[in-house]
């Protein structure tokens, strides 16, 4: 059976303002998620969480772009490949790695999956070989040296969640069998995408950045500082239009893992 796997591997905090257009001075803090798809053809991650350094030495490791980004933690353990062994899901069996976006919460466990493909948008690459990556969220040290496959997606119209959750003829079928498709949420940085999890008991999006938090496509509220606003907004209402087409879909946010807090399906399963 096709199955999905929810990891935390570390919290962020930020104030309501700075996750949602609207929101308020108070502090939330939230987890940083990272996904394992348990496939019947073998194991795939969607977005990899935060590096193991985290959890000892954060400021060391990201320098000033820890202060300017946000404060993110976590604690020995928690990298999603110790995570995945402690859980009997072997980093070595991971065929592909489908990364939303290249920023640092994303792609911290990058290298502890030598054996697998590595899936990322071309306009995510070319972003980040633009100048200053790192005044942007990027850390070099996560991806260079890596070989990445760059995926085009099919031309751009606002409404590919919609369209790729009702009849399942726009997006990225990974493995060609219906289950996993990616769609372009592109907004929160130049080349982000999403993922379509078409589990036994309902389809899942994983929205990555798309939006931080779910206030963000129920309302919906505009993303502050996304790096191309007016694409942001086409995400995140394409993400409320799948809420609203198929009230049984289940957005995931990285950064909210709120709706599946007591949710009882065989085809979920949160770790700790």
């Amino acid at each position: 059976m096709l199955r999905l796997h929810v990891f935390n591997t570390g919290w962020v905090s930020r104030r309501e303002r700075e996750l949602y257009v609207g929101g308020g001075s108070a502090v939330r803090t939230l987890p940083v998620l990272s996904f394992v798809i348990a496939h019947p053809r073998g194991l795939l991650v969607f977005d990899t969480g935060l590096n193991a350094a985290f959890a000892t030495h954060p400021w060391r490791y990201t320098g000033a772009l820890g202060l300017l980004l946000g404060r993110f933690r976590s604690s020995p353990g928690l990298n999603l490949a110790a995570q995945m062994r402690a859980n009997g899901l072997p980093p070595e069996e991971v065929t592909h790695v489908l990364v939303s976006h290249l920023h640092y919460d994303h792609s911290g466990d990058l290298r502890a999956f030598p054996r697998a493909q590595l899936l990322v948008t071309r306009e995510e690459w070319q972003a980040v070989q633009s100048p200053f990556p790192r005044w942007r969220g990027y850390l070099a040290t996560e991806y260079s040296g890596l070989a990445f496959t760059l995926l085009d997606f099919p031309p751009y119209d606002g409404e590919t969640s919609q369209r790729a959750l009702s009849g399942g003829d726009y997006g990225l079928d990974i493995l060609d069998d219906g289950a996993l498709i990616l769609v372009p949420t592109f907004g929160h940085t130049h080349g982000h995408q999403s993922l379509l999890v078409f589990l036994p008991h309902g389809v899942v999006l994983l929205a990555g950045d798309a939006a931080y938090v779910r206030e963000g496509y129920n309302a919906p509220a505009a993303q502050p500082r996304a790096q191309a606003p007016d694409s942001a907004w086409r995400s995140i209402v394409g993400l409320r239009a799948l809420a609203r087409g198929d009230p049984q879909a289940i957005i995931v946010p990285a950064h909210d893992d709120s709706m599946l807090r007591g949710l009882d399906r065989p085809d979920i399963v949160l770790a700790g």
